[in-house]
């Protein structure tokens, strides 16, 4: 069978707008969390979050919104978007050019998108607003199609021009994760010869402050002390938005475009607590089920493991 490549990646995050920026950060241990001005002491207990730099999304109007010059959106095409679609388009963007992707290398029917998003509850609030004020006819027509989950994936494909497999995946926390499998498999079935694969979200007050309900997020006020996972004074995690695409390819596709990969995707794994809507397992059963299926499919045994990503959200 055909080896998977990573062969492009694009970023925007809390800690940087590209690949260098973030990986230099990462090096130097800085965080991207702020006390933004959406999370104000009237509005929320929650005072932190890991702001996106460099945007400025706050209008209801996209064509109002500010972000570098040079992810340039069609006037005609930025209406329905949302502030992560507007993230994502970024990403994608960045990680065609990482992979040197030509038009036709996207627009062929061997090249999918998958990817992960909640929606945007901020545009689904405007929405609403703007109805009960206006009407119901006086209202933005393409407004449903900028809020609802599957926003991501309809307006990147058209976008793009994407005419393979494409789908959009909404399973909270593990909707990258998904993204990325299912994309991998894809692939493994001959289906698609490449695939690009996008998760974003909002960063703003209604896709944050909601979790306040669940006491799920950090209450701390100095962004140095808030997201601090293996702490035993941790008290919560702290919302953040932004973008990030992989570009998965077989083998025979990148050594033909002569492009040098990043790494080998070479398996993944699921697994389901049964157990709770928000509380893990207290054994953790689902993690170490789909733990064990990625070293399943992947062909290795848990002891070559030289690094494991926790999921770590540093709640109590």
């Amino acid at each position: 069978m055909d080896s998977i490549w990573i062969t492009g990646m694009g970023l925007i995050t809390s800690i940087g707008n590209d690949r260098a920026t973030v990986g230099q950060n990462l090096i130097d241990l800085r965080h991207g969390i702020e006390n933004p001005d959406f999370l104000t002491p009237d509005s929320s207990p929650v005072k932190v979050a890991g702001t996106v730099k460099d945007f400025d999304v706050d209008s209801s109007d996209p064509e109002d919104w500010i972000y570098p010059v040079e992810y340039a959106v069609p006037r005609a095409t930025i209406r329905s978007f949302s502030p992560h679609v507007l993230y994502a388009w970024c990403a994608v963007k960045q990680a065609i050019q990482d992979a040197s992707l030509s038009d036709e290398d996207l627009t062929n029917p061997d090249a999918g998108l998958y990817s992960s998003s909640g929606g945007s509850m901020r545009s689904i609030h405007q929405h609403f607003q703007k109805m009960d004020r206006r009407g119901v006819m006086a209202c933005n027509p393409l407004a449903i199609v900028a809020s609802i989950a599957g926003t991501l994936t309809f307006n990147l494909v058209a976008t793009l021009g994407i005419r393979g497999s494409s789908t959009g995946m909404v399973s909270a926390c593990a909707s990258s994760g998904h993204a990325l499998g299912m994309a991998l498999d894809e692939i493994r079935l001959g289906r698609q010869k490449r695939m690009l694969v996008v998760g974003a979200e909002d960063c703003n007050f209604e896709s944050i402050v909601p979790f306040c309900g669940m006491r799920a997020l950090s209450l701390e006020t100095d962004p140095n002390f808030a997201s601090r996972p293996f702490d035993s004074k941790r008290n919560g995690f702290v919302g953040t938005g932004g973008s990030v695409c992989l570009v998965l390819e077989t083998e025979t596709e990148a050594r033909r475009r002569g492009v040098t990969p990043y790494a080998k995707f070479t398996g993944w794994g699921q697994g389901s607590d049964g157990h709770n809507v928000a509380i893990s397992h207290p054994e953790g059963q689902g993690l170490k089920d789909s733990m064990q299926n990625a070293f399943k499919d992947a062909k290795v045994s848990s002891s070559s493991i030289d690094y494991v990503n926790a999921h770590a959200p540093s709640t109590p």
